[in-house]
């Protein structure tokens, strides 16, 4: 089992005051994908997540090419539930999928959330929003929440993907 963790304290502090980007590279032996995941220090409640084949393409986590914006079931519950999401600029966010278990949650040092939910992100939305991204989640009750992924959990989290998949791509 290989481990990497980036955390990016100087950068972050230059770019966001107090976001400190964990991003994690789950890379299980014998395993088909790698796992790529991060999350801003302080709010493990969110984050993004993806899978990389062996080759180095872009497998996404639901759909080809697609991140997973994942988001802690409890913290979900807490905040009234959802019932449909959409991105500042207005695209509607599809579920990615329901309730997931993540085991390796605690495998790999600092923990996620090992309950989640997800909403699907093209690679292009993340892409063409790397300054920010923020999310208005409306429950199906109560008021409408959103929550920010920043710059600096973007841009570490968008660099290991094309770091990692240009390396095993190098393997092949």
């Amino acid at each position: 089992m290989k481990l990497l963790i980036l955390s990016a304290p100087a950068l972050a502090a230059s770019l966001a005051p107090l976001a400190t980007p964990v991003i994690q590279v789950r890379d299980i032996e014998k395993a088909p994908t790698i796992a790529v995941v991060g999350w801003d220090a302080a709010q493990a409640e969110f984050g993004l997540r993806t899978r990389l084949r062996r080759d180095g393409s872009h497998l996404g986590d639901g759909r080809a090419g697609d991140h997973r914006l994942y988001l802690s079931s409890s913290f979900v519950e807490s905040k009234g539930g959802i019932s449909h999401a959409t991105a500042h600029n207005g695209k509607l966010l599809r579920y990615s999928s329901g309730a997931v278990r993540d085991i390796d949650a605690c495998r790999f040092g600092s923990c996620s959330p090992n309950q989640t939910v997800g909403l699907a992100v093209s690679d292009g939305l993340l892409r063409e929003n790397r300054d920010s991204l923020v999310v208005t989640l409306r429950p199906k009750t109560g008021r409408n929440w959103t929550i920010r992924l920043d710059k600096g959990l973007i841009d570490a989290y968008l660099s290991t993907i094309d770091s990692v998949g240009a390396s095993l791509k190098g393997e092949q």
